[in-house]
């Protein structure tokens, strides 16, 4: 809790969650299932990412609290500990931890380019639909005047 409130600078920022958090603990994860399991997708960081970005969060800010909580780790691994395989561990699965991060943000970018796309389109469509119906409408009128005039024109003839 020490390592984390000291990475997360949560005595600073006053916040018992802050920014970045999921990044730390998503490295504890790989950490202590190093050598255990087949590394794979965290959908615990999935989660956590996603989250934060439907809360409105930018993507730039998402991946700038991971680059500063992975900075942070690193250094507090150097000053910690004192075998370089300790701090080389630490290293490796931060990157791989932000990494992922990385590729979790940029696969709800792409996402959400796609529904923006299709939104633009379907928009274009309709207005593209709308601008016929008016076509449609302004030559009717224009035809019910044509034929309004030649009625009047038959009617001063009686």
């Amino acid at each position: 809790m020490v390592l984390r409130d000291e990475v997360l600078d949560t005595a600073d920022l006053g916040d018992p969650d802050p920014p970045g958090a999921e990044i730390f603990d998503a490295v504890v994860r790989a950490l202590v299932a190093y050598n255990e399991t087949i590394p794979g997708l965290d959908l615990t960081l999935h989660d956590a990412i996603t989250r934060r970005l439907a809360w409105g969060d930018e993507e730039s800010v998402v991946l700038a609290d991971a680059s500063t909580v992975c900075d942070r780790l690193i250094a507090s691994a150097q000053r910690a500990f004192r075998e370089p395989a300790d701090e080389m561990l630490v290293t490796e699965l931060a990157a791989e931890v932000s990494c992922s991060a990385a590729r979790i943000v940029a696969m709800a970018a792409v996402g959400r380019a796609a529904r923006e796309r299709a939104a633009r389109l379907r928009e274009e469509l309709g207005q593209r639909r709308l601008n016929e119906a008016l076509e449609r409408q302004k030559a009717e009128a224009k035809r019910l005047e044509i034929s309004a005039a030649d009625f009047g024109r038959t009617l001063e003839g009686f």
